[in-house]
């Protein structure tokens, strides 16, 4: 098991999950920078965050990536307890260096039902196929990430999908197939609020898996989008995502930012 995983899992489980506060001291560092609207910078947010949810919050953690080349790990799941009132699902992406996580972003977002195939937003395949090329596959998407959904050429669907249209779809409004996302992402931008897309802020790619955590814009209002994409034969056959508004005040709240990193990429 790769040394950051563990680290990370540990630690996501002795905080989140048993509350144990102790564990901002052995697992993150000094300086360590949050950049979730949710919690106010450094281990005190973390503390005060943890504290104030109460007995019941825990991480349910479905999938985990790896990029021990930039180390960053993801996580997949949602936060039963964190608000009484909704649940939250989505990513989160910490960065390690010299043994402790030195910096956190999160893309979260409101349960939904399940969309028109069924599907949530956490179901589908979870195991990491090591045999793959990680790089090729980060490559790839981030080529099509700006091809397909920063250049909004939604007709170069077909470069970067099979020939029989087999794509499983996670978003809450969109059906599966590809040509259901095309045809979803066409008729926003007829109607004037397209998904924009900015900047591409990092990746998380781990063997078939890869993350992109970028921003942009819908109709206007910022918005983070977490893409998560499973690849296989060098096509997308599986999407996940987290996508919502970033409140106007983050960069008086977060020093950093919602996106750029205390380290350069």
């Amino acid at each position: 098991m790769s040394d950051i995983r563990e680290l990370v899992l540990t630690a996501d489980r002795a905080l989140f999950t048993d509350h144990d506060l102790s564990s901002l001291d052995r697992y993150f560092s000094e300086d360590y920078v949050e950049h979730s609207p949710l919690v106010e910078n450094g281990k005190d947010g973390l503390l005060e965050m943890v504290s104030g949810a109460g007995d019941g919050l825990r991480h349910e953690v479905v999938r985990v990536l790896v990029d021990d080349a930039r180390g960053l790990v993801a996580l997949h799941g949602s936060y039963p307890g964190l608000d009484p009132e909704k649940l939250y699902v989505g990513f989160d992406i910490y960065r390690v260096a010299d043994g402790k996580i030195v910096e956190h972003w999160n893309g979260l977002v409101t349960e939904t039902q399940p969309n028109e195939s069924g599907h949530t937003q956490l179901d589908g395949c979870t195991e990491v196929d090591r045999s793959a090329d990680t790089e090729r596959n980060r490559e790839f998407v981030t080529g099509a990430w700006r091809t397909f959904l920063q250049g909004q050429d939604y007709d170069a669907a077909g470069r970067f999908t099979r020939e029989d249209d087999q794509f499983t779809q996670h978003s809450a409004d969109i059906p599966d197939g590809v040509q259901k996302m095309v045809d979803f992402l066409k008729q926003l931008k007829e109607d004037g609020s397209p998904l924009t897309y900015d900047t591409l802020h990092r990746t998380v790619a781990d063997g078939n898996f890869v993350l992109t955590f970028s921003e942009g814009s819908i109709s206007g209002e910022r918005h983070f989008f977490c893409e998560l994409w499973r690849i296989e034969d060098g096509r997308w056959v599986e999407l996940w995502d987290a996508i919502g508004p970033v409140p106007p005040d983050d960069q008086l709240a977060h020093p950093h930012g919602a996106f750029k990193s205390a380290q350069s990429d």
